[in-house]
């Protein structure tokens, strides 16, 4: 699937664009990129308010970057049998009373992506654990963070 028709899926489920012309950063943002792939067959869709606050500037909020990151995809793999008893508890509490329960068992069984930033997190939980090996989880994937 080409980088267009990712865009135009994105913008036809609903991902919201904007269309600020003036914008700095605009090249580079994936609701810029995807707002540019709307199709004509909808009469609505979900924009950025182009009055918003930060809208159009160098520190915008609202911006996404449209270059892929490394997701992690499972933890099944990621606790093993050299580990102290106490580690896979811990980490495990930790990330539910975070991130709920749902997610963490999506994280865990690979049908939710885990981005960098909770990559970072569950690495930073095993070495508040006392583990400090390196943290392996089951397999990773390119992707945009919508």
């Amino acid at each position: 699937m080409t980088e267009q028709e990712i865009f135009k899926k994105e913008a036809e489920n609903g991902y919201t664009v904007c269309f600020a012309q003036q914008c700095p950063l605009k090249e580079q943002c994936l609701r810029y990129l995807v707002g540019q792939q709307m199709p004509d067959i909808r009469s609505s869709y979900h924009c950025v308010n182009p009055r918003y606050q930060d809208v159009g500037t160098e520190r915008c909020s609202l911006f996404r970057n449209s270059k892929k990151v490394k997701f992690a995809k499972g933890m099944m793999h990621i606790f093993n049998a050299d580990m102290p008893r106490r580690v896979e508890p811990f980490v495990r509490q930790r990330l539910i009373g975070k991130h709920c329960r749902t997610y963490y068992y999506e994280y865990r069984n690979g049908t939710r992506l885990i981005s960098p930033a909770i990559q970072e997190e569950v690495r930073s939980l095993f070495r508040e654990a006392g583990w400090k090996e390196e943290v392996h989880f089951d397999s990773y994937v390119e992707d945009y963070e919508w």
